[in-house]
C-alpha cells in the first residue's frame, strides 16, 4: 500500500468513526453526556467577595501587612476585604500585638455604676453584660442590684405627671419599677395619646374584626382586642357572621377577593353568598365604560389603566381595540 492510499484509507477511517461517534451520543441523554465526556458544568463566572478588593493573588501585599497592629481585626478586615479569621491568623503568625476593641468610658457612665444594675447599665450604653461587670469590679464600686433603693416623696410626686419612661430617665429608674410603683400608688397613667372608648365604639366591637374596627376608630387592632376581651366580648367569626342588606347589595359589583377584603369576609364565603343569591361574578367587560374613563386610553398603559379601574388588561385592551385608539 502506498502512502497515498495510507492517507485516503485514514480518512475514510476517521470519517467513519467521527459518524458512528455522533449516532451513538444522539441516543444519550444530558446527564449520560456528561459523565461519558466528563463535560464540567459550569454555572456561570465565579462570585466575587463582595468588598473584596484582592482580585488576582491571595498573597499578603505589603499595605495590607502596615495595617496589622495599627486598627482592630475588625477594621483590617473591612479595609482588606479579608475575613477577620484571615487577619488573626496573619497577625498572630507575624507576632504583632492585638490592638483592644474597647470603646473608652465616659464620665456620664461611669457615673451610672453601683447606682443602676449592671444589666440595666449594659442596655443604656450599648456595652455588653460581662465588660460593665468587670469595669465595675475594676474600680472596686459595690453592685447595684443588691442595694433596694427607696422612693422619695419627691419621686412619687413626679408619677403620674409624665409618661413612665421620661419618670424614669429623670430618676434614673428602669421602666419597670415606675411602672409598679405608680400601679401600687393607684395612682392613672399620664398617657397624651391615650384616648377614652365612648359608648358608640363600644357598641362596635364583636362586629367586626380588630384590624377592621381599628382602621375605623383610628386605633390600633392591639388596643381593640385589649378593650374587647376587658368587656368580655368574643372576637366575631366573618364565616358566621349575618349579611347585611348593604353587603348583598355589593355582590357582583367589584371583584370577589377586593369585597372580601372591604367587608373582612373570606374570599371563599363571598363567592358563595354570590353564588346562592345567582348574582354573576363581577365583570368589567359588561360593565359600561364611562367618557372620563374613555379619554384614559391610548394615554397610559393597559396595565396601569386596568389597576386604576380595577378590571382585566384583556378587557381594557379589547376596549380600547373596538374604539380604534392605538395602544
Amino acid at each position: 500500500m502506498t502512502r497515498r492510499s495510507a492517507d485516503i484509507m485514514s480518512r475514510i477511517d476517521s470519517k467513519t468513526l467521527a459518524t458512528a461517534a455522533r449516532r451513538y451520543l444522539a441516543g444519550k441523554s444530558a446527564r449520560e453526556l456528561k459523565v461519558i465526556l466528563s463535560i464540567r458544568q459550569i454555572n456561570g463566572p465565579a462570585r466575587r467577595r463582595r468588598n473584596r478588593k484582592l482580585q488576582t493573588s491571595q498573597n499578603w501585599q505589603e499595605w495590607e501587612l502596615k495595617l496589622l497592629g495599627q486598627f482592630t481585626d475588625g477594621e483590617t478586615a473591612r479595609r482588606t476585604g479579608r475575613t477577620r479569621a484571615s487577619v488573626i491568623h496573619k497577625r498572630r503568625r507575624l507576632g504583632i500585638a492585638l490592638v483592644p476593641e474597647v470603646r473608652p468610658w465616659t464620665a456620664q457612665e461611669l457615673s451610672l455604676l453601683g447606682k443602676v444594675p449592671d444589666r440595666e447599665i449594659a442596655r443604656r450604653t450599648g456595652r455588653a453584660y460581662k465588660t460593665v461587670h468587670q469595669r465595675r469590679r475594676a474600680l472596686k464600686i459595690p453592685n447595684a442590684a443588691g442595694v433596694i433603693r427607696l422612693w422619695k416623696p419627691a419621686e412619687d410626686k413626679l408619677l403620674g405627671t409624665m409618661p413612665d419612661r421620661e419618670v424614669a430617665r429623670d430618676l434614673g429608674r428602669t421602666f419597670d419599677s415606675v411602672s409598679i410603683r405608680r400601679i401600687k400608688l393607684g395612682i392613672p397613667p399620664n398617657n397624651p395619646h391615650y384616648r377614652n372608648w365612648t359608648q358608640e365604639e363600644d357598641n362596635l366591637l364583636g362586629r367586626h374584626s380588630d384590624e377592621e374596627l381599628g382602621r375605623r376608630l383610628g386605633r390600633s387592632a392591639m388596643s381593640v382586642r385589649h378593650r374587647r376581651l376587658k368587656l368580655g366580648i368574643l372576637r366575631p367569626d366573618p364565616a358566621h357572621c349575618p349579611w347585611t342588606k348593604e353587603e348583598d347589595s355589593l355582590l357582583g359589583t367589584m371583584p370577589d377577593a377586593e369585597l372580601a377584603k372591604r367587608l373582612d369576609r373570606t374570599v371563599s364565603g363571598v363567592e358563595l353568598r354570590r353564588a346562592r343569591r345567582k348574582i354573576p361574578k363581577f365583570n368589567r367587560a359588561r360593565v359600561l365604560w364611562t367618557a372620563k374613563e374613555n379619554r384614559l386610553l391610548g394615554k397610559l398603559p393597559d396595565k396601569e389603566i386596568a389597576q386604576m379601574l380595577n378590571c382585566t388588561v384583556k378587557a381594557v385592551s379589547l376596549h380600547r381595540f373596538r374604539l380604534g385608539i392605538p395602544a
